[in-house]
């Protein structure tokens, strides 16, 4: 897989960027999770598409502006569905899809994300946090 960036923040523009790949994420994992229970839930499911997208301010990205959020102030999708299911059993499906895609659990619930920097210089590495 190729992830670049756009020229303007130093890439060539051969693939998507980091941030669009979690609309990519939420997106696919919501379509997998709807085939799956569907299919669970014995719900005849011709076809979904989940179109997302969402709203980045790159002044937040680049640190012109620390009141501004680095990453997405808000996400949103619409999911098309094609089934001839009632609409009270696609609600179900609907509200199971949404209350287990793990995707979507990951963006919505606050987690701790946790790392470590190391540094490597003249063949030695340490580390700085």
């Amino acid at each position: 897989m190729t992830v670049d960036e756009p020229p303007e923040l130093g890439g060539t523009d051969a693939g998507m960027n980091p941030v669009e790949l979690v609309l990519v994420a939420l997106g696919t994992c919501q379509e997998i999770m709807y085939a799956a229970c569907a299919a669970l839930m014995n719900i005849p499911l011709n076809k979904v598409k989940v179109n997302v997208d969402g709203d980045i301010d790159i002044r937040g990205l680049l640190a012109m502006d620390d009141s501004i959020p680095a990453g997405y102030s808000k996400i949103g999708f619409e999911t098309t569905i094609e089934s001839d299911a009632d609409k009270e059993t696609l609600k179900k499906l609907v509200d199971t899809v949404e209350a287990h895609c793990p995707v979507m659990d990951t963006l919505v619930r606050s987690i701790p994300v946790n790392g470590t920097i190391s540094i490597k210089k003249d063949g030695r590495k340490s580390k700085l946090r």
